[in-house]
């Protein structure tokens, strides 16, 4: 079972591959369904794109740690103080698991003793049962002191199981506040996140999926000039929650929160995104 534990570090680019990481630089935005949250193509989460001074472009990642019922509402987070948080998934196959390493920049402001985190995890299925997925690669780095300036970094990832098997999913997460009481203010800033190492399926960063409504309460339509192959829905925490090949999804039996979309098309085109369950 996927866990929320150590879900942090990024870098992606490719060896042979078409697939890496979407948007790494945070210079596409998009809209979120959070209110007073915005987003960038790619990534899903609580955090903003920050245009005061980024570490290269336009825009950066700001994720920061707030006090806000609304927000807790909305995905259920289950506290009021909220961790900025990020996270992308992208499908393999890893075909060199052990070489993969992800590099970023980085600033971070700390409020008390909180902890940043940033975590790879590499799984080995994809199958539509969670129980099946094994954690076999993970690399990770912890944030402690406060920085004025970007610094940047690259980790390694390392074999944490003696299971063997193929390596078919990268998962990437980071936390403002990884710890059981998070302070609000602490920030975390990101950018220019790449991965080596990573291979697997393209995704088509000009092909979009229309889906309505958001937030949505029984229904989730999707509109798009293909035919749908699947549609993955998935937790914040990467777990399984349906996989159908309909254009019209039922959510009415979902607890509120906010939740992972993942529709392929019998091309074989992706795209990705979130909504928000009433």
């Amino acid at each position: 079972m996927k866990t929320l534990l150590l879900l942090f570090t990024l870098t992606v680019a490719s060896f042979l591959s078409n697939a890496q990481i979407i948007n790494g630089n945070f210079e596409a935005p998009c809209t979120s369904p959070i209110p007073d949250i915005s987003q960038t193509l790619g990534w899903v989460g609580v955090f903003s794109e920050e245009i005061v001074a980024p570490n290269a472009g336009l825009r950066s990642a700001k994720l920061k740690t707030v006090n806000s019922p609304e927000i807790n509402q909305l995905i259920s987070w289950g506290s009021d103080t909220i961790s900025g948080l990020i996270l992308q998934s992208v499908n393999g196959p890893i075909n060199n698991p052990s070489a993969l390493t992800v590099s970023f920049a980085y600033k971070y402001t700390r409020v008390g003793l909180d902890t940043g985190l940033v975590l790879i995890n590499l799984y080995d299925t994809l199958t539509v049962d969670p129980n099946d997925d094994v954690l076999l690669f993970q690399g990770y780095a912890e944030f402690t002191a406060s920085t004025t300036s970007w610094g940047n970094m690259t980790i390694p990832v390392q074999q944490i199981s003696q299971v063997t098997g193929p390596v078919n999913q990268f998962y990437f997460v980071a936390y403002a506040s990884y710890n059981l009481l998070p302070k609000p203010g602490t920030t975390l800033w990101l950018d220019n996140i790449t991965a080596n190492g990573l291979s697997g399926i393209e995704e088509n960063k000009d092909f979009n999926a229309f889906v309505f409504p958001n937030p949505a309460t029984d229904v989730l339509n999707i509109k798009m000039n293909e035919d749908i192959a699947s549609v993955l829905i998935t937790a914040l925490d990467g777990k399984f929650i349906s996989n159908e090949n309909a254009s019209l999804i039922n959510i009415s039996e979902l607890n509120s929160g906010m939740y992972l979309y993942t529709i392929t098309t019998v091309s074989g085109k992706v795209a990705k995104g979130n909504f928000v369950k009433n």
